[in-house]
This record gives C-alpha cells, structure tokens and sequence, in this order.
C-alpha cells in the first residue's frame, strides 16, 4: 500500500528532523573536544560533520519534493510552505504539521548556534597555535576571509580577516 502525499510529507519531516538531530550530535561531539582541548580527532569529526550536512541535504530534498506534491495534492502551489499546507488540511495532519515545522525550527535554530560556537572554538585555537608557532619564530602567512578563500596576512598571527 503506498502512502498518500500527506503520509509521505510527515515521513519526510521526521526524517529531516531526525538528520539534523545527528548534526546537532556530530557539533556537539565536536564542541566537547574542542572546549576539552583535545585536538587529535579534529579531521575525524570533520569528516563526519561533513557526513551529517550531507544527510541533511539529501532529507532536505526530500521533504521539498513530498512538500511540493503534498502541496499539488491539496489544491495548492507546488511551491507552498509545511505553514500553508498545515493551514490546508485538517485534524490531525495540520496539528501534525505544525508540530513538525516547530521542531525542524528548533533544531535549525539549536544547529545554527552550535555552529557558530564551534567556529569560534577553532579560530582560537588557531589563534593559540599561531602565537605560539610565533613564539618559536615560525612565521604564519596565510589568514582567511569570510568565505573561507586564503589571503595574504601581514606578519600577525591573525587568522580572520576584519571583514570576516
């Protein structure tokens, strides 16, 4: 029996909500080790991050393709929102729908965070290893900007760019 676009929309979001629930575990693992000091498996939770992003895209595409038909399904656009098909339908699927939509924004929002803490955490631990590189007359001689591209530093062991 195959499931109707409204069943497929809410398998869609639980799995997306269960892929960013991995990534907020892949930054969290990776928050740990770096707040703890320990540097040795940096490229180790990298990877997997990178692992975790990669499945977030692929349920991201997923849920947008089973939104769109739940969407055509309702007499809606194809390109409506999880809002205005919850706001579509009735008991329970928008109550389903907007319990949904509440938790794939927490856990954007709680990802979101922890990124921007983990970014904070390498570049000072960047920094740190600079100044001591520094210390022992090694000189660093490449800074990043805010895409991630390298450029040319003066001779500071700074490693973001102020337009970063």
């Amino acid at each position: 029996m195959r499931d109707t676009p409204l069943e497929a929309l809410a398998t869609a979001i639980a799995a997306q909500t269960d892929a960013l629930g991995r990534l907020r575990f892949k930054f969290e693992v990776q928050q740990m080790m770096l707040s703890g000091g320990c540097t040795t498996w940096v490229a180790e939770t990298t990877e997997e991050l990178e692992a975790a992003i990669d499945a977030v895209h692929e349920c991201d595409s997923r849920f947008r393709s089973a939104l769109s038909v739940a969407a055509g399904a309702c007499g809606l656009s194809p390109e409506s929102t999880l809002r205005e098909v919850g706001a579509a339908v009735e008991e329970p699927w928008n109550y389903i729908f907007q319990q949904g939509r509440d938790e794939l924004k927490r856990s954007v929002e709680r990802v979101s965070a922890l990124c921007g803490e983990n970014r904070k955490l390498l570049a000072r631990g960047y920094l740190a290893t600079s100044a001591a590189l520094s210390l022992l007359g090694v000189a660093t001689t490449t800074a990043y900007d805010a895409s991630g591209a390298p450029v040319a530093s003066q001779s500071s062991a700074n490693i973001l760019n102020t337009k970063a």
